[in-house]
């Protein structure tokens, strides 16, 4: 339940940074990079590299504080605070991509890993690292399809051994 809720959530926040430009909340990374014309994005063909962080709280009762890094929070409660302290856990993200966004909200292309680390009540590591069908790293294969042309390419969860979860081309 918790690794298949922190890849919910690995994914929404690309998806998420991806709408906080359409919002118009330059993604770190694209400042400078968009063509003048005042929609924000990125002009397609342009390469455009960018980190930010995020934290998701979380206790047992359901509640939850997600603050997105951009200004933006969804809650349950109205700080971390005001969970749990007996079952509270703690995951901090930090995102890095490098893709073209082809002048919309939306990468087009490239990579995304986010790492992520949880304290608490339900610690644990988790590294992801999804690829475009561009991406030379790409496969192809169904059973790691994300959404679109892009899917999963290594998982990394911790307390699942030291293996890496990566999926070879058949």
């Amino acid at each position: 339940m918790r690794q298949g809720l922190l890849v919910v959530l690995a994914v929404s926040l690309v998806m998420i940074a991806a709408g906080a430009v359409a919002a118009g909340t330059l993604v770190p990374g694209h400042d400078g990079r968009h063509d003048g014309d005042n929609n924000g994005y990125p002009d397609a063909g342009k390469i455009v590299n960018g980190k930010y962080e995020s934290v998701y709280a979380y206790d047992e009762n359901g509640d939850y504080y997600w603050d997105l890094g951009d200004g933006r929070i969804y809650s349950t409660v109205d700080s971390i605070e005001d969970l749990d302290a007996a079952t509270l856990t703690v995951c901090t993200y930090q995102v890095q991509y490098r893709g073209d966004f082809g002048n919309d909200p939306y990468m087009d292309s490239g990579w995304i890993i986010n790492a992520i680390n949880c304290v608490g009540y339900d610690p644990g590591t988790y590294l992801y690292l999804m690829v475009h069908k561009t991406d030379p790293r790409y496969t192809g294969n169904p059973d790691w399809a994300l959404w679109g042309d892009w899917e999963y390419h290594v998982l990394v969860e911790s307390g699942t051994g030291n293996w890496v979860k990566r999926f070879a081309a058949p």
